[in-house]
C-alpha cells in the first residue's frame, strides 16, 4: 500500500473513532452543565497504527480505539476534579465532574467486559497504578535530573498505549510508542510557555535550573529536546 493510501486509511479510520466516541459518551444532562471532553487525536492515530501493523481488523481497531480512549477520557476527567475550589458553584461542578468520570469509566469496562476482555482490563489497571504514581512524583517528587523527569512525563503519557502493546504482543513498538507520547507532551507543554501557564513539568524544571529561569530560557531547553527526539 502507498504511503498516501496509509495516511488516507488511517484518517479515516481516526475520524470513525473519534465520532463514535463522541456519541458514546453523550448525556443530555452533563453535556449541558460541563464541556465536552478532549480526545486526543495523537493517540487515536498511534493506536491505529499499532494495530494496523499488527494486521487487526478495521473492527477491532475501531472496538480497542474506542475503548482506551474512553478509559483516557474518564482518568483525564477525574484529574480535573482537583482544579476546583471551595465555592457552591465549584463544589457542584466538582460532584458533576466525578460522576462524569465514572459515567466514562462505566462505558470502558463495559466495552471490554462484554467481549470478555477481563485480561486487557487487569493489564490496563496496571498502567493507570504506574501512571498515578508518576502524577504524585511529577507534583511531590525532587527531581535530580532532566532525564529522570523526562521518564516521568514519559510515563504520564505513554503507558495506556505501551500496557496495550504488551498486552497484543507488539514490544517493538513500545520505543516508538513512548518518544512520540512524550514529543506530543513537550509540544503542549512550549504552548504553555507561550501562554505564561507554569504546569507541574516547568515547575519541576524550575527547581532543577533555578528558580529565576524566564520562560524564554526553559522553553530553549524544551525544543532542543523537542530537535533531539524527532531525529
Amino acid at each position: 500500500m502507498e504511503w498516501m493510501e496509509i495516511m488516507s486509511s488511517t484518517n479515516e479510520l481516526k475520524n470513525i473513532v473519534i465520532a463514535q466516541i463522541l456519541e458514546k459518551i453523550k448525556h443530555p444532562y452533563l453535556n449541558k452543565h460541563l464541556t465536552t471532553p478532549n480526545i486526543d487525536e495523537v493517540k487515536v492515530s498511534h493506536l491505529i497504527q499499532l494495530m494496523d501493523e499488527n494486521e487487526f481488523s478495521h473492527d477491532k481497531i475501531v472496538h480497542y480505539c474506542n475503548a482506551l480512549m474512553i478509559h483516557q477520557i474518564a482518568l483525564d476527567t477525574h484529574e480535573k476534579v482537583s482544579n476546583y475550589e471551595s465555592t457552591s458553584i465549584d463544589r457542584e461542578k466538582k460532584q458533576l465532574t466525578v460522576l462524569e468520570g465514572d459515567f466514562y469509566s462505566g462505558l470502558y469496562y463495559e466495552a471490554l467486559s462484554r467481549t470478555g476482555e477481563i485480561s486487557l482490563i487487569k493489564e490496563l489497571s496496571y498502567a493507570v497504578k504506574e501512571m498515578n504514581e508518576q502524577k504524585i512524583n511529577l507534583v511531590h517528587h525532587q527531581f535530580n535530573t532532566f532525564d529522570e523527569l523526562l521518564k516521568c512525563i514519559t510515563i504520564i503519557e505513554s503507558t495506556i498505549l505501551v500496557h496495550f502493546a504488551k498486552y497484543i504482543g507488539s514490544s517493538q513498538s513500545i520505543r516508538v510508542i513512548e518518544n512520540e507520547c512524550l514529543l506530543t507532551r513537550l509540544k503542549k507543554e512550549i504552548h504553555l510557555l507561550n501562554e505564561n501557564i507554569e504546569s507541574d513539568f516547568i515547575l519541576q524544571m524550575k527547581n532543577l535550573y533555578g528558580m529565576n529561569k524566564d520562560h524564554n530560557e526553559l522553553k530553549d531547553k524544551v525544543s532542543k529536546t523537542i530537535l533531539q527526539l524527532q531525529k
